[in-house]
Parts: C-alpha cells; sequence; structure tokens
C-alpha cells in the first residue's frame, strides 16, 4: 500500500485506527527535524505539538484529486505550523522583554529577564517595586480559571513541558497551550487595567 492510500485508508478509519498510527511514525523524522532547530530550543516541546497536529490535520484534510503528493503536502503544513509557533513566540518575547532605553543595541544579550529583575532587590526602592509587581500578578492571576493558572504557573514558572501539564489536566497538550495563551491574554489585560498601581 502506497503513502497516499495508507492516508485515504486513515480518512476512513476511527481515531487512533492502525493506518493513522502508521502514517505518524513514518513521519517521525519530519516532526523531529522542524521541531528541533536551533531556534526552537526553547518551545521545542511547543514545536513538537503543533508538529503532530499539523500531521492529523494534514491526514483530514488531504484530497488525492488535488494532484498533489501528501508526502509535500504535509511536509508543507509541518513547516508552516513550526514556523507560525515561532512568529507567535517570537512577539510574546518582543512585547515581554524589558528594554533599556539608553542602552547602545544590545538589549536582547544583555537585558535581565523579568525574574531577575524581580530577584534583584538590591536596595529598599527595588524592593519595594519587586513585592508591588508580585502583588499585582498574584491579583492578575488570581482572576484565570483554575485550568488556566495552571498552565501558565506550570509551564512558563515551573518550566514544565505541554505533555506534562496536558497529562495533570487530562487534556492534549494543545488544549494546555491554548489554556496558556487565553490565560497570558487575560493576565496582560488585567495587568494593564491596574497599571497606574505598578512602579512603572
Amino acid at each position: 500500500m502506497n503513502l497516499e492510500q495508507l492516508v485515504i485508508k486513515a480518512q476512513t478509519e476511527s481515531a487512533g485506527g492502525a493506518a493513522f498510527e502508521e502514517v505518524c511514525q513514518r513521519f517521525t523524522g519530519l516532526v523531529k527535524k522542524y521541531a528541533n532547530q536551533p531556534h526552537l530550543k526553547g518551545i521545542k516541546e511547543d514545536a513538537t505539538a503543533e508538529g503532530w497536529l499539523a500531521v492529523a490535520a494534514a491526514v483530514q484534510s488531504y484530497d488525492q484529486t488535488a494532484g498533489v503528493r501528501f508526502a509535500g503536502y504535509v511536509e508543507s503544513r509541518v513547516k508552516y505550523a513550526v514556523w507560525n509557533l515561532f512568529k507567535r513566540e517570537r512577539r510574546r518575547w518582543q512585547q515581554e522583554l524589558p528594554l533599556d532605553r539608553g542602552s547602545t543595541g544590545d538589549e536582547e544579550k544583555s537585558a535581565p529577564s523579568w525574574m531577575e529583575t524581580l530577584a534583584a532587590a538590591c536596595n529598599v526602592e527595588n524592593e519595594v517595586e519587586a513585592r508591588l509587581i508580585t502583588a499585582a500578578v498574584c491579583e492578575a492571576l488570581a482572576t484565570l480559571s483554575d485550568k488556566q493558572q495552571v498552565a501558565v504557573v506550570r509551564t512558563m514558572l515551573g518550566e514544565a513541558h505541554l505533555a506534562e501539564v496536558a497529562t495533570e489536566l487530562g487534556v492534549s497538550p494543545q488544549a494546555v497551550y491554548s489554556l496558556r495563551q487565553r490565560g497570558l491574554a487575560r493576565l496582560k489585560k488585567e495587568l494593564r487595567k491596574n497599571s497606574t498601581k505598578l512602579p512603572i
């Protein structure tokens, strides 16, 4: 059975069937190839999850009558899914990067993370600011649903992988990713609303 025939069979069988499993096995190397790129090192688990979602979506949406080979079709789906994830994360990193207005252009190399900024309470003023910011973040976190709190805190602060949190919550890694993104959007909204309370 060639690949195209295998995909057609996977489309007609129930979820998780033998044909779909074999298709996934054939493209394990492809998903790893795109998820293991150097610029994705910090979000490798997310990239892997996006890659597999793209494979599953490609199987379901593939139309043999369009005259496109499935191997090329699935590669383009995985490639662009991972690339779009990177672009989203890069925008988030740029928005959260604490830039020094008087710097010389080496912000990305020298700017401390917000965790380092909170920890660097070398005087009373910094300590008070850190406490105010921490209190504001905690207050904003309290507005999230329980699952959103777990997704944000465990993956952003606890450094847990999406798959680990997915197992804990009994959902898919993609669901955890969505919970985290919605939670972060809500956090930003709450922090903007309470920005007058912050020392910035």
